[in-house]
């Protein structure tokens, strides 16, 4: 007996060692977990408290002025912020103690943006908060954790959870899942109504789904990985959502380019061929989608264009034009209450990122942003490259819904899809080279 108690102690103790000097492979496993544990905390900060309301409140008016949170559904939002804050604080000092941070210039270009913003909050009397701390913290932990491929798989698991969520909802209380009537819009053709969820309304949905949906093209195994994109795309469409929805045919339609390179394309194209071939696949449709974001709002003129978008992009540029250095904060939308006549609704963005980020934080964030995208562009081209193409198909994903939304580029937990990822992405690693032999193997990325 004593020789197995001796041997279990022992075990116990070398796994405890493991953990206070971890070796490299110890190492990157609590760091996946680590980051995986973040993407599941703000996930549940999104998701619970707005299905705490709608459970116990009835769906709100969209856009109400009146907040309707009960106690429960506030108190769970503060505790999970808290807990993500707590988890990303602790994580940073084990990656601090353990590993040397390398690439510090690639952090400061991904924490730039975000800095940008708070800093017009300050110029503009709305200094930030300790929930505004959330994502840059987050980001850095990212940074000293060097987490393994899985954490962007995670994403895409928790874009499938979304989809279960919100077709259970709108199965057993279809009166709080779907949206109906007036709220659908000319959309009524979708089964029951519109696909919403627990969230406010089916475009907050889709812009979800529609963002997770790269990552799903990483996970491991292949029935998963079918299972996890068939559910992302069938609550996809049921949501009505044109916008996410064009930008998820986008991701397929690249995919499937990228897929056919891989193991249809020709075989004896040099390295530089292939390095400009893959350029070209990717490129396009981001240049396009660049085009959408910058031109759409600059010409249009007609307030009822693109479902009234036009009328709020005017108004916002105009205002943008009194602070175009540094815009009017990130608290802009919420402090202005005559902002709404002038925007044609309540709304809490600007419907194309280019306006919004102009309007929250001028120029300057305008630019520290574009190289945040340029600097993600080109590690998302050596990932592909190596064959893991889902950094890449995240980046269309993000260009393809900005031209129209903007809520996913809030910088608090609600733009945790947008601010994690691109941070996970310009922290990734090469992976080893793809034996020639296995590019066509189910071990791929491809369903």
């Amino acid at each position: 007996m004593s020789t197995v108690s001796s041997g279990q102690t022992k075990g116990v103790l070398l796994r405890a060692s493991r953990l206070i000097r971890p070796d490299p492979g110890t190492a990157e496993w609590l760091g996946t977990a680590g980051v995986v544990g973040l993407l599941v905390l703000a996930w549940i900060r999104v998701t619970t408290p707005q299905l705490v309301q709608i459970l116990q409140n009835g769906r709100p008016a969209f856009n109400s002025a009146v907040d309707s949170m009960p106690p429960a559904g506030r108190v769970l939002g503060d505790v999970t912020t808290a807990a993500f804050i707590g988890l990303a604080l602790l994580l940073t000092a084990y990656g601090l103690r353990h590993r040397r941070p390398d690439r510090l210039w690639a952090l400061v270009v991904v924490l730039a943006p975000l800095a940008a913003i708070h800093l017009a909050g300050l110029v503009n009397g709305q200094p930030p908060g300790p929930v505004s701390l959330a994502l840059p913290i987050a980001v850095v932990a990212i940074w000293v954790l060097r987490p393994g491929a899985q954490a962007l798989a995670a994403v895409g698991v928790l874009g499938a959870a979304t989809a279960v969520v919100a077709m259970l909802l709108a199965v057993v209380r279809p009166d709080l899942g779907l949206l109906t009537g007036a709220d659908a819009g000319n959309k009524g053709w979708a089964i029951g109504g519109l696909l919403a969820g627990p969230y406010p309304h089916s475009n907050v949905l889709g812009l979800i789904l529609a963002l997770s949906l790269p990552f799903g093209f990483g996970i491991r195994p292949t029935a998963a990985r079918r299972v996890t994109l068939t559910l992302i795309l069938v609550a996809l469409l049921w949501t009505g959502s044109r916008t996410s929805q064009l930008a998820a045919i986008v991701v397929l339609l690249t995919w499937g380019l990228l897929r056919w390179r891989r193991t249809g394309g020709r075989a004896d194209r040099s390295e530089r061929s292939r390095r400009r071939h893959l350029s070209m696949l990717i490129g396009v449709p981001l240049v396009v989608a660049l085009g959408l974001i910058i031109l759409c709002p600059l010409l249009t003129t007609d307030p009822a264009g693109f479902t009234n978008r036009g009328r709020t992009w005017r108004a916002l540029l105009s205002r943008w034009a009194e602070r175009p250095l540094t815009g009017h904060g990130p608290e802009y939308f919420e402090r202005q209450p005559d902002l709404a006549a002038a925007l044609g609704g309540r709304y809490t963005h600007g419907h194309n990122v280019l306006v919004h980020l102009l309007t929250i934080g001028g120029l300057l964030t305008v630019v520290l942003f574009a190289v945040l995208l340029y600097q993600v562009w080109r590690r998302s081209m050596l990932l592909a490259g190596a064959g893991t193409p889902g950094p890449a198909l995240f980046l269309v994903a993000l260009l393809w819904v900005s031209w129209l939304e903007a809520s996913h580029v809030s910088v608090t937990l609600a733009g945790y899809l947008t601010w994690l990822p691109l941070g996970l992405i310009a922290r990734a690693e090469l992976p080893r080279p793809v034996p020639e032999q296995a590019t066509s193997s189910e071990d791929q990325d491809v369903p």
